[in-house]
């Protein structure tokens, strides 16, 4: 309903200018994730280039949960993201966009709080380990006012060396402030 709403607002402030910046916030969960709740939380800041493309970098916060027989292993992972990002498609006032963006990932991951014994006595091969990849994301962009967007999107990141697996996909709501 909230995108809905958004399509309505109207916006005649200058947007995507070349060299403005912005601070975003966001939050993603995995897809299909157990009971427990698994979470990303992200913080960044932008620079818009030309015709709405802009750099970004942020640093990720991120905790999954395992299950091993009926114990639940953290698995805590601490990313910084740099890309650039490409923009698709948006009405002609550009208040609702779609960009597809590009970056590399690298940071550090801590299993079970770097504990290597469990409780049933079972050692973990691996408590921690630098991490590094490349990801894809896809957002849709709204303008909820001249300054505030609101962004929901798609992320597909290949991560080595990574307790959790290569392949780890992320779907996310964030709102973005242009200074």
């Amino acid at each position: 309903m909230l995108f809905i709403f958004t399509l309505n607002v109207q916006s005649f402030a200058q947007q995507m200018i070349p060299k403005q910046k912005g601070f975003e916030i966001s939050y993603s969960v995995f897809p299909k994730s157990p009971e427990k709740q698994n979470y990303v939380f992200a913080a960044g800041l932008i620079s818009y280039a030309k015709n709405g493309r802009y750099f970004f970098g942020r640093a990720e916060y991120s905790r999954k949960f395992y299950e091993y027989r009926n114990y639940d292993i953290p698995i805590d992972t601490f990313l910084l993201h740099a890309g650039y990002s490409f923009y698709l498609i948006g009405d002609s006032m550009r208040n609702v966009n779609l960009n597809f963006g590009l970056g590399a990932l690298a940071g550090y991951e801590v299993v079970n709080r770097n504990e290597p014994i469990l409780y049933d006595g079972s050692l973990l091969n691996t408590t921690e380990s630098f991490v590094y990849g490349v990801s894809g994301k896809l957002s849709l962009e709204s303008y909820l006012t001249e300054h505030i967007v609101f962004i929901v999107d798609g992320q597909l990141s290949v991560l080595q060396n990574s307790q959790r697996g290569t392949l780890h996909s992320l779907m996310g709501v964030g709102l973005r402030y242009n200074f």
